[in-house]
Parts: C-alpha cells; sequence; structure tokens
C-alpha cells in the first residue's frame, strides 16, 4: 500500500479537509482529503458513510473528465483518499472575470460530457460549482462529489427533508426541500449557473440576470435555470446539443446536403482531408435518409477508393446504410442510380470481401426487383469481372437462392464469358 508525507493543509474540500502531500513510493506530489475534525468517524456514523461514499463513488467513475482517485484507505480510523495535483480551479480562472465566449463554451461542453457519463452510472453530484471543477492535465475536471447521491439508491438518512445542501448560489430551488428527492435537472440547474458565470463573470447571486447574455445564450441559460425542474433541459446530452447546435460554426449547421456537396468539391480539388471528413458526415447523419439517398449515388469513383483505402470500416459502415435505404422500390432512373452506385463501391473495395458481396446482392435485387436491362448489364458486366474465388462462389449462390432472379439475368450474363461455378447456376 502506498504511503504518503503530508506538508501542508490547503483550502478547499468541502467536508473534507485537503492537504498537499508526497506519494513517498513514487516521490509524485498528491492531494490527500480527510474528514474534518468536527466530523463523527465512528463506524456506522452518517458522517463516516457520507465520506466513504464520496470516495467510493468518485473511484468508481472512470472517465477523463472526472478527477481519478490514486488511492484510498477507508478502514483506518481517519480515512482518507488521494488525488492528483491540479493546477487550479475554475473558481480561480473566473477571479480576473468572465472568460471568452469561445473557451468558456469549450470548458462548458468538456464537463457535460463527464457529468453525462457520472448520470449514466446512476451518480448525481449535487454540488457542482466553479470551485468543484478543476483544471487537470490540460483538461477540466469534475472534483469533490461529497454531495452526490446514487440515483437508485432507497437511503434517506444521509439527506433528511428541509436540510438543504450545495453551495446556494448554484444550488436548484428544490435542493432546499428535500435535497435526497432531485434528479439530474437539479446538476442541469447548476451547470446553467455556472455557464452564466463564465459568460459574464458574476455570480448568479441572489440569482442570474438572463438579460446580460447574448440574445444567443439566453434561451438554453433560462432552460437550465427554470424554477421548475420540469421546465429544463431533461438530460445533459439535450443541454449540450443545444449548446453546440448555438456555438457550431455555420458550416457544420448548414443543411448536410450544402455540407456535403463543399466537401465533395474539396475533396475533388485535391483537399484529401476533406474525404475523411465527408465520410465521417455520411456516417453521423446515417438517419437522414433524405439526404443519403440523395446524396450518397453522386460519390464519383476516385472519393469511394480513398474513403475504402483510409477508412475502410467506417466505408463499409456507410456502404451498408446506404444498402438499407436501397431496399423497395424506385423510379427507374434512380434503380439506375442504385446500380451504378454500388458498381463503383464494388470496384473501390479491394479489401473488402463484405462490401463487395452487399454490393453485388444490391445490384442484382434492384435489377430483377425492377425489371431494369440497364442493370442486368451492370451486374453482368460486374461478375465477368470477378476473379476471387469466394467472390465466384458468393454470386452462383444468390443465383441459387433466387431461381427467378437467375432467370432474369440470364440472358446478360450469358453475353460474358464466365467462371464454371456461375454457369452451373444458371442452368
Amino acid at each position: 500500500m502506498a504511503r504518503f508525507r503530508k506538508i501542508e493543509q490547503i483550502p478547499g474540500g468541502g467536508y473534507g479537509a485537503v492537504w498537499r502531500a508526497i506519494n513517498l513510493s513514487t516521490g509524485d506530489e498528491v492531494v490527500m482529503k480527510f474528514p474534518l475534525d468536527a466530523l463523527d468517524m465512528a463506524p456506522g456514523s452518517e458522517d463516516r458513510r457520507r465520506f466513504e461514499r464520496e470516495a467510493r463513488y468518485q473511484s468508481l467513475l472512470k472517465h477523463p473528465g472526472i478527477m481519478p482517485i490514486i488511492a484510498m484507505n477507508l478502514k483506518r480510523e481517519k480515512p482518507f483518499f488521494a488525488m492528483p495535483v491540479a493546477e487550479g480551479s475554475l473558481q480561480d480562472y473566473l477571479k480576473s472575470g468572465p472568460i471568452p465566449e469561445g473557451e468558456a463554451i469549450s470548458i462548458i461542453i468538456d464537463v457535460l460530457y463527464a457529468l453525462e457519463y457520472a448520470h449514466q452510472q446512476g451518480v448525481l453530484h449535487r454540488d457542482l460549482k466553479p470551485a468543484n471543477l478543476l483544471f487537470l492535465d490540460g483538461r477540466w475536471v469534475i472534483s469533490d462529489f461529497g454531495l452526490c447521491r446514487n440515483i437508485d439508491s432507497e437511503s434517506t438518512t444521509i439527506t433528511q427533508a428541509n436540510s438543504a445542501i450545495g453551495s446556494i448560489a448554484y444550488m436548484a430551488p428544490e435542493q432546499f426541500d428535500d435535497a435526497h428527492e432531485v434528479a439530474e435537472t437539479a446538476d442541469i440547474y447548476s451547470m446553467g449557473q455556472i455557464l452564466y458565470h463564465c459568460l459574464t463573470g458574476e455570480v448568479p447571486f441572489p440569482r442570474a440576470r438572463i438579460g446580460k447574455l447574448d440574445v444567443k445564450f439566453r434561451y438554453v441559460a433560462s432552460r437550465c435555470v427554470a424554477e421548475e425542474p420540469r421546465d429544463r433541459f431533461q438530460s445533459v446530452a439535450e443541454f449540450r446539443r443545444e449548446l453546440e447546435f448555438i456555438t457550431a460554426p455555420q458550416a457544420e449547421i448548414a443543411p448536410p446536403t450544402t455540407r456535403a456537396n463543399e466537401l465533395k468539391a474539396k475533396a475533388l480539388d485535391g483537399d484529401t482531408e476533406s474525404v475523411g471528413t465527408l465520410l465521417e458526415l455520411l456516417l453521423d447523419s446515417s438517419d437522414d435518409e433524405i439526404f443519403i439517398k440523395e446524396f450518397t449515388p453522386s460519390l464519383p469513383q476516385e472519393l469511394l477508393t480513398q474513403m475504402a483505402a483510409d477508412a475502410p470500416l467506417e466505408f463499409e459502415r456507410m456502404v451498408r446504410t446506404y444498402d438499407e435505404y436501397s431496399e423497395g422500390g424506385h423510379p427507374f432512373a434512380y434503380a439506375d442510380e442504385i446500380a451504378d452506385f454500388f458498381a463503383r463501391a464494388l470496384t473501390a473495395a479491394k479489401h473488402s470481401r463484405p462490401v463487395r458481396h452487399v454490393s453485388l446482392n444490391r445490384i442484382m435485387i434492384v435489377g430483377v426487383s425492377h425489371n431494369r436491362f440497364y442493370v442486368g448489364e451492370v451486374f453482368s458486366r460486374e461478375v465477368s469481372r470477378l476473379t476471387a474465388p469466394e467472390d465466384i462462389s458468393y454470386v452462383a449462390e444468390i443465383l441459387r437462392d433466387d431461381p427467378a432472379g437467375a432467370n432474369f439475368m440470364t440472358p446478360y450474363l450469358r453475353r460474358y464469358s464466365l467462371p464454371r461455378p456461375i454457369l452451373r447456376a444458371l442452368e
């Protein structure tokens, strides 16, 4: 077990005493947190359980945005846990006034990702404030889980009704009534108050004066700090997405087709980075059926080939998404576009058997279901070019499994010299 030597007590810690210390095993400087002397540390006492709960919950939350616990001993008469030394707190940073907008939003969004994770693990913080947001290793992290609660806990012994906890300027109104019964929306309230403080440089007490914010932030801030929990954002993710949306560059919030066409033009002009960005956009927009169906068939051979080479797994996901949207009936002209796209995908996917097989299967299905001679020509042309034994076997298999389809494709296929397995499937 690691051994430590205390150096000096430092401010902070909420319900605990914080000391700078040295880890004698490594020589690293750390921060150690002990319960305050005035607290009752008798086994089973409320104060001891609160301290132990803070250490255990914080140690279980494994996220880059949550202060890690590197050692703890909860069995000794005066328990403790140790953490890395932070460079400072958001409270320290705010002493010089408001934070520039871009930086402030970046800080809040980073913290929201960590808070979203904590909520997913069933942990509410209930004491979010600038003093508990610390700068560690180049990023902001949430610390001091002394007043946290497990959402699924039925315990009422730690927090009794009418016992307010948290720091007044950032605390949700319902915490004054019954801090045990608060939900995720209490932490959202606190983050809204912190957002206000970052942008205005003013402590939001006795209340946040929303009119002092830039107009684009007034709605999101007012939703966060609404008096009634039901009027706030109901999840951290909802709050985060709204904040990301209103602060995103215009190019990122443009209609996806506009953005995709801009990226395609840049990629065709030699901007290789735009190829990857375009593929990311297609994957991020995979639930937008209209966009995927309109734009994907326009991808030229050279971009598909580069996508397949640079990001084969993402390329496969993109092709499979379009394959799903290609199911069903289509106008004849669009059926031809589908066939052409999968022919190009087949050419691009030299090293991806799944993509080749998805492409061959979809071309055949589209040709047969739409009775399209053009698609029959595309299918037979691509089949005649196959050389890999697994591809030849796959085509023979899908022809055998679909006698009607094989019957439709036979006149087109017999115009080419074909491998024997495929010829046998046509008999």
